[in-house]
């Protein structure tokens, strides 16, 4: 009885095993057969459209600075189109539209009311790079050139139309309030003013943070922070130094950093401190060591004794600028992907504006210039003092 409901069971086993592995075998042609076919259709067609539908998007680019005399708008448009696009970019109708088709306008508003308006005009210009990737070295802009300096108390208000784009492109911004003597520290004004970067005695060198002071203006959001160390370099013929062959004028662009404001109000006191060993790193990072050249910290004053070597600049942004710059700042994080930020309506890019303020032509300690000679990153760059009076004299 058991051996006889053992050999059923064996059968019944069997008979199951036999059927899945035919149900098996017929899913696995049928995917097989789907496959087949699939690729069989693909490998035929060659009608696959790679480009997505065709959409041009004018692409708007301003900052009104109110210090300078002429303003500026560039106006391109974005394009597709079959084969290698670095190709289409070194060509000027790719991404210029023809400029008998466009009008630009700029208008002055405060309180709602319209002050006055400018209609810009279109020039090429001859100062863009021909090594990049898009079509140069030429561009084409629109300007206006204002009677007065632009009023930084309104507002400006951008209107495009172009023949072939429906909607008008349109776009507002505020400007950035003038404000003399905003910043403190280094002081404004006085021309004997020295910074020092560096204390220097038998036993060691000491180099003392320098602070940069200054309040905010009205309208500003961001300050970039920028030191330029202004440098005559004279390169000679012989090592001797008796030959001079040329002598030229660099300057050497020493970047301290960001500050945002807490609103664009006004009245804010920020302030940045560096390093003073941080001046010297950046010589010696930036010029190169050459035994037949010597080089000149500075332009002598004769008329206040001082020898001035430094600028100290703020280039200042709106908020849509700072915003702009934000969001295009270099990605540092896992995530590669940044948002797209553009205030141009119909169209994508930048009105905004900008100022500079800065306090020029400042002077350097005597500790400076011998921390120059004799310390180990910039003794071999061979400076020397324009100060006739100085132990470090150019003679």
């Amino acid at each position: 009885m058991e051996l006889t409901h053992y050999l059923f069971y064996w059968r019944y086993l069997r008979t199951r095993m036999r059927s899945s592995a035919k149900i098996k075998m017929n899913m696995v042609a049928r995917y097989l057969f789907s496959a087949l076919f699939i690729i069989s259709w693909v490998g035929c067609s060659t009608d696959i459209e790679l480009n997505a539908p065709y959409q041009r998007t004018p692409v708007v680019f301003a900052l009104l600075d109110a210090a300078q005399d002429t303003q500026w708008v560039r106006i391109n448009r974005t394009w597709l189109g079959d084969g290698n696009q670095y190709d289409a970019a070194m060509v000027a109708d790719s991404s210029e539209y023809p400029a008998d088709e466009v009008a630009v306008e700029v208008r002055e508003v405060m309180n709602g009311i319209n002050l006055q308006s400018w209609v810009l005009q279109d020039t090429i210009i001859a100062n863009k790079s021909d090594d990049g990737i898009f079509y140069g070295p030429e561009q084409q802009m629109w300007f206006f050139v204002p009677d007065q300096p632009l009023n930084t108390d309104a507002g400006y208000d951008l209107d495009i139309s172009i023949d072939s784009e429906v909607e008008p492109i349109t776009s507002s911004t505020n400007m950035i309030a003038e404000q003399i003597g905003n910043i403190t520290q280094p002081p404004p004004g006085v021309n004997n003013f020295k910074l020092g970067f560096a204390s220097v005695s038998p036993q060691t060198t000491i180099y003392p943070d320098i602070t940069f002071k200054w309040s905010s203006t009205s309208g500003a959001s961001r300050y970039d922070i920028a030191v330029f160390i202004h440098v005559i370099e004279r390169v000679w013929n012989d090592l001797g130094h008796t030959d001079l062959a040329e002598e030229r004028e660099r300057v050497v662009e020493w970047t301290i950093g960001t500050l945002n404001t807490e609103d664009d109000e006004g009245g804010e006191v920020l302030q940045k401190a560096v390093s003073g060993e941080r001046f010297f790193s950046i010589l010696a990072t930036k010029l190169d060591v050459d035994p037949y050249i010597t080089r000149v910290l500075g332009v002598w004053d004769e008329d206040v004794q001082v020898a001035r070597a430094v600028d100290f600049e703020l280039t200042i942004a709106n908020d849509e600028l700072s915003t702009y710059l934000e969001v295009n700042a270099p990605v540092t994080g896992v995530i590669q992907e940044r948002p797209e930020y553009t205030n141009i309506n119909n169209g994508l890019g930048l009105f905004a504006s900008r100022s500079t303020q800065g306090v020029y032509g400042i002077g350097f300690t005597t500790a400076t210039m011998q921390a120059l000679r004799e310390g180990s990153q910039t003794d071999s760059l061979n400076f020397c003092s324009p100060n006739p009076f100085s132990d470090y004299y150019c003679d």
